[in-house]
């Protein structure tokens, strides 16, 4: 029998008729949570990152004007579009974003730019701009949910593909837009929903760009459909739609079961470890087992790791830009890397890239094997490591972050306040903490938003 209900409607409808009110106490607080993340990320990779200077070449070669839209740890202002851009890119640079395993996606790169532009252009109070958020975000959750890991398999990368709709939802809620016009949006979007994993090959910078295009591309979705231009009707769920193409084994259902009953959104993880998700049950297990062998003992250390199917794939094929990363994009997406930092220096933060190249680095990953298990979920691991003849052994289920064991607001804090007071000042960084926690209080998102720019006139 032909499927013929329409659930692309029915986000739309959610995404209309969603109130704050409707919106529960522990989601508003993720929400709050995963807004403070994304503005420290931003802030601190629009001044670090490799990729931020040519990112920001190509967009002052198209807009060359200032515009009124912000980027986070900018001073200069951008045309909207623009902001939305480098604010997507910037968020996912160090990929230290938040992420979603039940949607297989980051939902905060996508999803905060467009709201963030949409809400400054509109003016918006800051309680519609959290009502965005949690549109967006539920949008983009279960939409990857929807594609399902085997998107992957395809080559798509679901935090562009599904992260675009959830961009929709946040900037459709913002405008206030009713059913009809929200789904001439997404069908709009369908067009132009793109994002290839092809980057692995060679660590490329396309990856960080992604979250950047759905919410610059969102945008222009929004702006064609009010002017009434015609989307194409379910594009999520019809014949020709996403979950067709994008996926070998889409779950339609996750689009709209128990949709404002259960929300996905508050099973999104603050990542400890700027590297991709799927690496961090490892990470997590080596931490653990460090202490228990002699500090001159670890660099003579032989690893074996177990990892999910998808981890192995992604994080843990024995390829040579895997077990012998060139650069920060590589090492981001080796499980290699990522376990012999954390053993031999006992973290794994942004400085830990500078050990790409290094010989004890290199030496304790070629004694690194790594295999695929049926049994590990998703993000997991299990480790063991085995030095001067003792064998020591760690399996983590989920890694740190994930809501069985969340990073508490403290320790958020401290992770805001490294990457952020560099470029915003000590002072006010914790007066960004304040305001974010109070988002809903705030009267127009355009003031707020400038305290989220850099000093001066340059940059």
């Amino acid at each position: 029998m032909m499927d013929t209900a329409d659930r692309t409607l029915t986000l739309a409808e959610f995404v209309s008729a969603l109130t704050l009110e409707r919106v529960p106490a522990d989601a508003q607080d993720r929400l709050k949570q995963c807004l403070l993340d994304f503005i420290g990320i931003s802030a601190f990779a629009a001044v670090q990152a490799e990729s931020s200077g040519p990112f920001r070449q190509a967009v002052l070669a198209l807009a060359p004007r200032p515009g009124p839209g912000t980027v986070v740890g900018e001073a200069r202002g951008y045309p909207f579009q623009y902001a939305a851009l480098l604010n997507g890119a910037f968020a996912h640079t160090l990929d230290f974003d938040d992420t979603n395993l039940f949607g297989a996606l980051h939902p905060g790169a996508p999803v905060i730019p467009a709201a963030l532009a949409m809400a400054e252009q509109e003016g918006a109070s800051g309680a519609r701009f959290l009502e965005a958020l949690a549109a967006g975000y539920e949008v983009a959750c279960r939409v990857g949910a929807a594609l399902g890991q085997t998107a992957y398999d395809r080559g798509f990368h679901i935090t562009a593909v599904a992260g675009i709709f959830g961009a929709v939802a946040a900037g459709a809620k913002v405008l206030g837009l009713d059913p009809p016009c929200t789904v001439d949006a997404f069908g709009i979007a369908l067009s132009q929903a793109a994002g290839s994993m092809q980057y692995l090959e060679n660590g490329a910078w396309t990856k960080r760009l992604h979250p950047g295009f759905a919410a610059h591309d969102a945008l222009m979705s929004l702006a064609l459909a009010r002017a009434g231009v015609r989307g194409a009707a379910r594009p999520i769920d019809g014949r020709y739609g996403l979950l067709t193409g994008y996926s070998n084994e889409p779950t339609p259902k996750h689009l709209v079961d128990r949709l404002g009953e259960r929300w996905a959104l508050t099973e999104t993880a603050i990542k400890p470890y700027p590297s991709c998700r799927l690496a961090h049950g490892a990470i997590d297990a080596a931490l653990s087992l460090r202490d228990r062998a002699a500090a001159d003992a670890r660099e003579r250390a032989a690893v074996e790791i177990r990892l999910s199917p998808k981890g192995y794939q992604i994080v843990g094929e024995a390829l040579p830009q895997k077990v012998h990363p060139r650069n920060i994009v590589e090492g981001q997406f080796s499980v290699y890397f990522q376990t012999a930092v954390a053993w031999l220096d006992g973290r794994v933060d942004w400085a830990s890239y500078d050990r790409i190249g290094d010989g004890r680095v290199h030496a304790l990953m070629e004694r690194i094997r790594v295999k695929a298990d049926e049994t590990i979920p998703l993000a997991g691991a299990e480790v063991v490591v085995t030095v001067d003849g003792q064998e020591l052994r760690a399996r983590v289920e989920q890694p740190l972050g994930e809501p069985e064991c969340p990073v508490s607001w403290d320790r958020l804090e401290t992770k805001f306040s490294g990457l952020a007071s560099g470029v915003l000042g000590t002072a006010r960084a914790r007066r960004v903490i304040t305001t974010v926690r109070a988002i809903e209080a705030e009267p127009t998102v355009p003031r707020w938003a400038h305290s989220l720019r850099a000093r001066g006139r340059g940059r």
